[in-house]
């Protein structure tokens, strides 16, 4: 009985089974080479043996990243500067934040309202808990009423509102008035944070939806060599180069240490602002070139809902005893967008999300602890807040090799790197780069001449902040590995209709990373530092080795 695949390029294939000798054959007919010539029928006896390789990916998809690479070193900007214009005071003789003797070689930090890490800390991570809740809201309305496309725009517009906001709260004159200056600054941040609410779950699906094929299909390379060419593995490269994009943007943003330093922080902001205006300008450029679909108009949760019922209806408790939770077949779910199948597959990435919470922490919450470590070393005329800027840049040297030399050579020698895997290896990265953090936090408490009071003294420990590389690189490394492959599942493993709102489910992990980052922000003073930074990095290494044992039945079921 045969059983067709339709593609939706411009390549078609079909595959018919049937069986000889009693051997089951995959035959493929009608293929066609990469220049678009019939070849003869190729009889494949064992396809799990052919190489597997990503697929062609959209030309438009990279004007999508452009979206998010503009969003992002906007928001990047705002936040590597926010820390220091909240918690240092004017440096001397300035009236913008910017350092007035000698940039080039003091020590002394740009700074504007001196309240403190502790409040710094704290409106920071709140600014992260709304940009990482708000997705809720606008993952829902997109995929029911807006759609992602029209979600995108409202945040655009609600993002320029926000950075005007920021400007004026970073002029020289209301700089001068505090408490002005720190309540206009939290407006602006929040709305800066809503505006990354409605736009960060709907870029990525929108991405991915350029990518049409719908299940994987054979090949002939130029080679000669069959192939399978992989909807999980196309998917995975398009979600690098997305996080590619967003990294080459938050990298960037190295530069609003440097303008914050030299001309004030007003300077920094007025840059966000224009470059978030152009934003509404390349959205309507891309409209005419975008593969829309279309909201449902329905409540997920009328999908949904009924669903769960059936699943805890009578005996579901002996079902669950013997595995079967999921076993159960509704009375009828032919009216309903989401099936039970879906519903489970959903139900598994939300349990993985969960686990993404201590992992956000090492690799985010930390991050004003982390600037303040830097800022208690000898910086030599740096930044302190500069060295963050590692993080995306090991981002961008490892994707790249990650496209082109790891995954690659794993698919050659069929060696299958499950998403489990990655994500397990992503954990152990972060966690680790954490026990760097408390090793370094102990050496500078060992060599400060304020010991474990470090980061309030006049002079700073004579170790190097470069060394802080090292904690911020380990922790991007792990980002490559087990954030790209979380993207990739949240959207593949949920229901058409449900990405967005998945996609925001995952980002709400960051919030309740923020929720503990605040309660840690409490405690976030010498000498505690060397104990949050070890604490949370062993949690990190201990929660990588729960989640391989939790999910290996998912990595068998891949491997599958």
């Amino acid at each position: 009985m045969g059983q067709k695949y339709e593609e939706l390029d411009s390549q078609h294939h079909s595959f018919l089974d049937s069986t000889k000798d009693g051997i089951e054959l995959n035959i493929v007919t009608e293929p066609v080479d990469v220049e678009g010539s019939s070849k003869s029928p190729i009889a494949l006896y064992d396809t799990s043996s052919l190489r597997r390789i990503p697929g062609n990916i959209p030309a438009v998809s990279y004007l999508i990243c452009f979206i998010e690479f503009s969003e992002r070193l906007s928001y990047y900007l705002i936040q590597g500067c926010i820390t220091n214009m909240i918690q240092r005071r004017l440096p001397h003789n300035s009236t913008s934040g910017a350092v007035m003797d000698d940039p080039a070689n003091s020590n002394e930090s740009p700074g504007a309202l001196g309240l403190g890490l502790p409040i710094a800390t704290f409106l920071l991570e709140f600014m992260t808990l709304i940009a990482n809740l708000s997705p809720l809201v606008s993952g829902y309305y997109s995929d029911t009423r807006l759609g992602k496309f029209k979600t995108i725009i409202i945040g655009t517009i609600i993002g320029v509102v926000g950075h005007i906001l920021l400007v004026f709260a970073a002029l020289p004159p209301v700089l001068k008035v505090v408490p002005l200056s720190f309540a206009i600054t939290g407006i602006s941040l929040i709305t800066v944070a809503v505006s990354a609410g409605f736009i960060k779950p709907n870029v990525m699906p929108l991405l991915l939806d350029q990518y049409t094929m719908l299940d994987d299909y054979p090949t002939i390379l130029p080679n000669g060599e069959n192939a399978i060419v992989d909807r999980k593995a196309t998917l995975e490269r398009m979600t690098l180069i997305y996080y590619l994009f967003i990294n080459v943007g938050c990298f960037l943003a190295f530069v609003g240490s440097f303008i914050e330093r030299i001309w004030g922080f007003w300077v920094v902001f007025l840059i966000t602002a224009v470059i978030y205006a152009i934003l509404p300008i390349l959205l309507w450029f891309l409209k005419p070139k975008l593969r829309l679909t279309q909201p449902t108009g329905e409540s997920i949760f009328d999908d949904v809902v009924p669903l769960i019922k059936q699943c805890f209806s009578s005996g579901w408790l002996r079902r669950v005893r013997y595995g079967q939770f999921w076993s159960y077949t509704p009375v009828n779910d032919t009216f309903s967008h989401v099936t039970m199948d879906q519903l489970k597959t959903t139900f598994q990435s939300c349990i993985i999300f969960l686990y993404f919470i201590i992992f956000n922490v090492n690799d985010s919450a930390l991050t004003p602890i982390q600037i303040n470590q830097s800022g208690s070393m000898k910086t030599d005329g740096m930044p302190n807040d500069l060295f963050q800027s590692f993080n995306p840049l090991a981002i961008i040297v490892m994707i790249p090799f990650q496209n082109h030399a790891l995954y690659p050579l794993l698919r050659w020698k069929r060696i299958q790197f499950t998403s489990v895997d990655k994500i397990t290896v992503g954990f152990a990265l972060a966690g680790i780069g954490s026990i760097f953090g408390a090793v370094t936090q102990k050496i500078i408490y060992n060599t400060s001449k304020c010991g474990a009071y470090a980061s309030t003294c006049d002079e700073v420990s004579p170790i190097s902040a470069w060394w802080s590389a090292i904690m911020f690189s380990l922790q991007a490394f792990g980002e490559c590995f087990a954030t790209v492959s979380c993207y990739e599942m949240a959207y593949s493993r949920s229901p058409e209709n449900m990405r967005s709102f998945v996609l925001a489910l995952f980002l709400t992990t960051y919030s309740f990373s923020s929720v503990i980052g605040e309660f840690i922000s409490y405690f976030a003073y010498d000498p505690n530092l060397v104990t949050i930074f070890g604490w949370c990095g062993g949690l990190g290494v201990a929660s990588s080795v729960l989640f391989y044992y939790h999910f290996y039945y998912l990595k068998v079921e891949e491997k599958e």
